[in-house]
């Protein structure tokens, strides 16, 4: 039970201070507009000699926000101890949720404080009308839900009709009307066999760039000139047209998602939504996206998981981390990879060489070392689970030993996600860790790993690799770099020494 407070205000007069609370979805000067809330609430305070001593409110908040994230009434809620009554124009101006209204009034009851709705008035102090309050809001959640349904309802009703809901028709298309009060798409005259002009060049063999030079030198608008309202002239681009040829579109289909994931829109029975006629028959659709997925490139630097530098490479002037940023040059597009300091210093330096140091200087010193992989302390075991991933993890670093190349790299990625496994599941005691000899040198592990693992070996090592700011000199100089290692692998050289 909620502990209501027995103070029965009488909604007369006398000295009461008063805090008005006004909330509305969306204020467009209706019947419960911001404004008419304020008229009723003060004109209640005048009639009753009440005095007002805090307002707040909130616009474009639903009701069935939680006070604690509405700013205005979380405002007020703050200042509960210096107030008698919270008074609001309507029960549903205060919730659309009986458990959020339930919440606010325990938070008011700590203090004695009322609740007066000023259409009625009710007071939650008298408890036939604070029923009365609650039930109100009750109808108001019911009906914000039955509202709610029915635009859901009549969202995806309008979603599998065959008619088009809004927007830019494509290109190639125009925007008529169905006959039965709704829209579709028809064919546009000039437009549509431009489109099929595009088409047929494009499995001719023309690149998508050709094209969008072939257009631009002639003239033709592209499609966000012939879009602007404003009359703004923009060229043909091969990234926009791309998109263009894989969108459903060109079948008449309506769409939904964007770029690369635009699909055809479906119904209930799985099949796509035809919104206008098809520029281009199935056939031939299958084609063009052969020939575009043909002539994707793969990226010359595949994106990694990370950086290889990652928690090694450091900023000499903020300790912070450094991150590998990709770059090309704008004459020939080749790669000018940098690692910058994230912590917003001017330090910036060439990632290929930096690596390269990074590696040099480390196989130089531990290369011919035994390497040793560490492993986190976890806490016991507590059922079979946990047993079976030490076991994997343990299998997977035997059959680690001995093996090259692919099948290296391969089980590296097993060990690795079992290693993440272990750690998500596992509590880690950091200052705790096993140390093993895999029966490989520093320099085999580093050419039997991929980019991760090699990262994982300079952890292992315990490298760090400290980069000071050029300073107006030179980008690239070995003096920059301050490297050090303080792992097994600096111990391991001083006892071989």
């Amino acid at each position: 039970m909620i502990p209501w407070s027995n103070k029965n205000i009488g909604l007369g007069g006398g000295h009461m201070r008063i805090a008005v609370y006004l909330r509305l979805s969306r204020d467009n000067g209706g019947s419960t507009s911001i404004e008419s809330q304020r008229e009723d609430c003060y004109a209640l305070c005048a009639k009753r000699g009440w005095d007002v001593v805090i307002q707040g409110q909130d616009v474009d908040v639903s009701g069935t926000t939680p006070h604690t994230r509405r700013p205005g009434l979380a405002g007020i809620m703050a200042r509960r101890h210096e107030f008698d009554v919270l008074l609001v124009a309507r029960p549903d101006r205060l919730a659309r949720s009986v458990p959020n209204a339930l919440e606010i009034l325990d938070a008011l009851s700590d203090t004695d404080t009322s609740v007066v709705a000023s259409d009625g008035p009710l007071d939650t102090t008298v408890p036939a009308e604070r029923a009365e309050l609650l039930r109100a809001i009750a109808l108001a959640e019911r009906e914000s839900t039955l509202i709610q349904t029915r635009i859901a309802r009549s969202r995806l009703a309008l979603q599998h009709a065959e008619r088009w809901i809004g927007g830019n028709a494509p290109y190639g298309y125009r925007i008529v009307p169905d006959g039965a009060g709704g829209k579709r798409l028809a064919e546009h005259e000039e437009t549509a066999p431009r489109m099929r002009w595009i088409v047929e060049q494009i499995l001719t063999g023309e690149t998508v760039t050709a094209v969008c030079d072939s257009l631009n030198a002639e003239g033709i608008p592209s499609p966000a000139t012939t879009c602007s309202r404003a009359g703004k002239v923009s060229q043909w681009s091969p990234t926009v047209l791309r998109r263009m040829l894989r969108s459903p579109a060109l079948l008449g289909h309506r769409t939904v998602g964007q770029g690369r994931e635009r699909l055809s829109a479906t119904d209930v029975a799985g099949n796509p939504v035809r919104v206008g006629p098809p520029l281009i028959d199935p056939q031939t659709w299958d084609s063009l996206q052969t020939t575009l997925e043909s002539r994707s490139r793969t990226p010359q630097r595949p994106r990694l998981r990370s950086s290889l530098l990652l928690h090694v490479a450091q900023c000499a002037e903020c300790d912070a981390r450094l991150h590998y940023n990709t770059r090309r040059y704008i004459g020939d597009g080749s790669s000018n990879d940098v690692y910058r300091c994230s912590g917003g210093c001017k330090v910036l330096i060439s990632a290929t060489r930096l690596e390269d140091a990074v590696r040099d200087w480390a196989l130089d010193r531990f290369g011919s070392l035994p390497f040793v992989a560490r492993l986190p302390c976890v806490s016991p075991p507590e059922d079979s689970s946990r047993d079976r991933l030490h076991s994997d993890v343990g299998e997977l670093a035997r059959r680690l030993v001995g093996l090259y190349g692919p099948a290296a790299e391969a089980v590296q990625r097993q060990l690795e996600a079992h290693s993440a496994t272990w750690e998500m599941n596992h509590p880690i005691n950091a200052a705790c860790y096993e140390w093993s000899f895999t029966g490989k040198t520093v320099a085999d592990e580093w050419e039997a790993r991929g980019p991760g693992g090699r990262r994982e070996v300079l952890l292992a090592l315990g490298v760090r690799v400290a980069v000071r700011p050029a300073n107006n000199q030179r980008r690239w100089s070995p003096e920059r770099l301050a490297l050090s290692a303080t792992g097994p692998g600096a111990i391991l050289l001083q006892a071989f020494s």
